[in-house]
């Protein structure tokens, strides 16, 4: 997979990613209630890891979207809390937040991890001091943006806000994610403009 191919599919997984919680805040901003609500995030959880899986995609993604969507119901269901539907992600996120700069003093930064699994590389990009320099600048921005949006949130699970939590993952997490991983696109391409003799891959 090329990397203007693995950045399509990080807006294709931006999409599916919100595409619950959609449901999910739709239901309840018109019912108030959350049995219908759940339903509808599940639903969409359901619809969204059956195409993953059609499209023979990596099955791992689609068993984890949904399981990580059926795990925020059923907290959601014992708490009788309409904002825990949001917690699990939130704790995912956060904690990745938190493990990012330990990862890049390991020379691991995760935006790098990823784009090897996206693309089928592995960790051959560590062969290569352009592109550590380059993943590195670009998970300090992601981190950066991230640690906002996940503060912003948080703030808003902690004063019960179940709606603007939905609102604000719909209506400012996705446009800034989608705009986010185009920037570190470009900063990527601009700092790795030079092939690199050491990593024997093409980009």
């Amino acid at each position: 997979m090329s990397d203007l191919a693995a950045l399509r599919h990080v807006g294709l997984h931006i999409a599916e990613t919100a595409a619950p919680v959609l449901g999910f805040t739709l239901l309840y901003a018109m019912t108030t209630r959350l049995p219908p609500a759940l339903a509808a995030g599940l639903c969409v959880a359901a619809l969204v890891a059956a195409r993953r899986v059609r499209q023979s995609r990596s099955v791992w993604p689609a068993v984890g979207g949904f399981a990580l969507t059926a795990g925020a119901a059923a907290v959601t269901v014992l708490s009788g809390e309409a904002t825990n539907f949001f917690l699990p992600v939130l704790l995912v996120r956060a904690t990745i937040v938190v493990a990012t700069p330990l990862l890049l003093v390991m020379r691991r930064p995760p935006v790098g991890l990823a784009a090897g699994v996206l693309t089928g590389r592995g960790l051959a990009w560590r062969r290569c001091p352009a592109r550590v320099r380059a993943y590195t600048v670009v998970t300090v921005l992601w981190m950066l943006a991230e640690a906002v949006l996940v503060a912003n949130q948080a703030r808003l699970y902690l004063a019960d806000r179940a709606l603007a939590m939905g609102a604000f993952k719909l209506l400012v997490e996705v446009p800034v994610h989608v705009l986010l991983a185009g920037l570190m696109w470009v900063v990527y391409r601009r700092m790795t403009k030079r092939p690199c003799p050491c990593e024997g891959v093409h980009r």
